[in-house]
């Protein structure tokens, strides 16, 4: 016979690789069964990031001693009733295997009593070998401590990660959790020694800053928008704040953290031309949606979900993003000089009035790289930028304001390179995108899922310039004409990746992103250079230019268009505070 049937005991370890894939796997499905029962405080402590020990204790609702023996059964729950909350899942989890996995490869105890209960009870599981139910003096709540991980797969032990990066992803576990539920006191130990200790009963922007700690939290925007039955809120890192990774985006289903290429690539896209390539924002987001319309037992391990209407949830978090985001750029942000200001001693002194100009000519400087400005005062204009008093230009591309809240300085070629780019951006947006005729039409032979895709999709296609239509065999398109604005070559590969995006997330933002960039490269070439003296009714022109505009703090690639001063910043970088 080739076909055999798997002894029970390695079925379990197989299972158990989908579900416990390292130390944090069995602190994130423990802190999930707390949080579940109720838990209004919950410890973590683990030894040798969590290899020899890892304890999750809660004052949660507990088990009762005749559950206790079904909790490590496999395919056994709490959370389920009834064959309809398989469609509409309000808990972190459900699948019945978590407490039968980890104790297929570890050796775990599990002690509890219910909040009704006078005594408690105690189980214990050596390697999917399960013990009698015994009784045991506790508080209300369950405590759950497996030690030895993997101490029986000797081949996943060994692929472990150094100590260092396991802890590190405990962290994230025990992180992710308080983000989401603030009303909740998390503790963290390690060694024996207190790493996190997050109270219970903060303000969300409060528990973010335990969390991310005050200076990247401070750099951070509520938000919060709303449309039908889906709301999307949290907070968002203000633009230029920027990180190399993705490490401080994070996202929530129905408050379950959930790795989700859909929710990732909505977020970016709401953030367009705010950053720089290569660079990703702070964001925190929390999608409340009917639990119907989300699958969340798609992974083993929990981390993924899938939605009935996908693209409906992509465009509603891209666009509430976007306006998140619009909304902070109305009124810009400070930005936070730190050049070892916090490590030298400051001088208090009573403030003076000094009586020094408004703004000086250096005498390093020559004329062609400073320039004086008759003071301009501001506009009549609630705006910000009309509000700046124009004090000078600084080395022939900078403009020296005097703002509400202290000092500003302008870029002014990012400045007009935002106001052209958004200004052609809303011509394509108004269907005045500009097309060339291929004196060539190039053909594209699509394998049929492909084809299908752009069969339904061919109004975008058309909506960013292109002309696509069947030609020939089934599978075979042409495209005749291209947006002007593109540079000539081969558009195929063009059309391919936005199908691949379209299979993905259900639309496409392919086209559009390229679209943009080339807008961004046109604007930077067609505004004002650097060294060119601005006239004064020209300066109040862009100050008031940039009013009209979204998104008025960044140039289309990402770079700053303003960098202000506030008061407090002026008087801690002079030492007068």
């Amino acid at each position: 016979m080739k076909i055999i049937r798997l002894p029970d005991s390695w079925a379990a370890r197989i299972a158990a690789g989908e579900v416990i894939e390292r130390p944090a796997s069995v602190v994130k499905e423990l802190v999930e069964n707390a949080l579940d029962a109720g838990a209004k405080e919950i410890s973590v402590w683990v030894e040798s990031a969590g290899v020899a020990l890892i304890r999750v204790s809660d004052d949660g609702e507990g088990i009762a001693g005749d559950d206790l023996p079904l909790a490590i059964e496999r395919h056994a729950t709490s959370k389920i009733k009834d064959e309809a909350d398989l469609w509409q899942i309000s808990t972190l989890g459900f699948r019945g295997e978590a407490l039968p996995s980890i104790g297929s490869v570890a050796k775990v105890e599990i002690t509890s009593r219910t909040r009704q209960g006078d005594s408690g009870f105690r189980i214990a599981v050596d390697g999917g070998s399960a013990g009698g139910t015994i009784a045991a003096g506790c508080s209300a709540g369950t405590t759950v401590e497996v030690r030895d991980l993997f101490f029986n797969i000797p081949a996943r032990r060994k692929f472990l990660k150094a100590p260092a990066t396991e802890l590190s992803h405990i962290c994230d576990v025990v992180n992710h959790a308080a983000l989401a539920h603030p009303e909740v006191h998390f503790r963290l130990y390690n060694q024996g020694k207190l790493m996190s200790d997050y109270p219970a009963g903060v303000e969300a922007r409060d528990r973010l800053a335990q969390v991310f700690g005050r200076e990247i939290a401070g750099g951070m925007a509520a938000f919060s928008w709303t449309r039908g039955e889906i709301k999307v809120s949290g907070f968002l890192s203000k633009a230029p704040s920027s990180f190399p990774t993705t490490r401080y985006l994070t996202a929530y289903v129905n408050r379950r953290f959930v790795r989700d290429r859909v929710l990732t690539h909505a977020i970016l896209h709401g953030y367009e031309t705010l950053l720089m390539k290569g660079r990703y924002p702070a964001v925190v987001l929390y999608l409340d949606m009917p639990h119907r319309d989300v699958d969340v037992n798609v992974h083993p391990a929990k981390h993924e979900v899938r939605f009935r209407r996908q693209q409906e949830i992509h465009e509603a978090v891209a666009a509430a993003v976007k306006e998140g985001l619009r909304i902070e750029a109305k009124a810009p942000t400070p930005l936070f000089l730190r050049r070892g200001i916090e490590g030298m001693s400051t001088v208090r002194e009573p403030m003076e009035s000094y009586s020094a100009p408004a703004f000086a000519v250096g005498t390093n400087l020559t004329p062609r790289e400073i320039f004086e400005i008759e003071s301009a005062p501001p506009l009549a204009s609630s705006g910000f930028f009309s509000s700046l008093e124009v004090l000078g230009q600084l080395l022939g591309c900078y403009l020296v304001c005097a703002s509400p809240r202290g000092l500003a300085v302008i870029d002014q070629h990012a400045a007009h390179e935002r106001i052209a780019f958004e200004r052609m951006r809303r011509e394509v947006a108004d269907g005045a995108i500009e097309r060339q005729n291929l004196l060539i039409p190039q053909v594209i032979e699509l394998p049929p899922g492909e084809a299908a895709l752009l069969d339904q999709r061919l109004d975008l296609v058309d909506r960013v310039g292109f002309a696509v239509e069947q030609f020939g065999r089934a599978g075979e398109y042409v495209i005749r004409s291209a947006p002007a604005l593109f540079p000539a070559g081969d558009y195929r590969e063009a059309i391919r990746r936005m199908i691949a995006e379209i299979a993905d997330i259900g639309a496409s933002g392919e086209l559009q992103e390229g679209l943009e960039d080339r807008l961004a490269t046109i604007a930077c070439h067609s505004v004002i250079r650097a060294h060119r003296k601005l006239e004064r009714d020209e300066i109040r022109a862009l100050l008031a230019d940039l009013d009209k505009i979204d998104f008025a703090t960044q140039c289309p690639h990402g770079r700053p268009v303003l960098i202000e001063l506030s008061e407090g910043q002026l008087e801690a970088m002079f030492r007068r505070t």
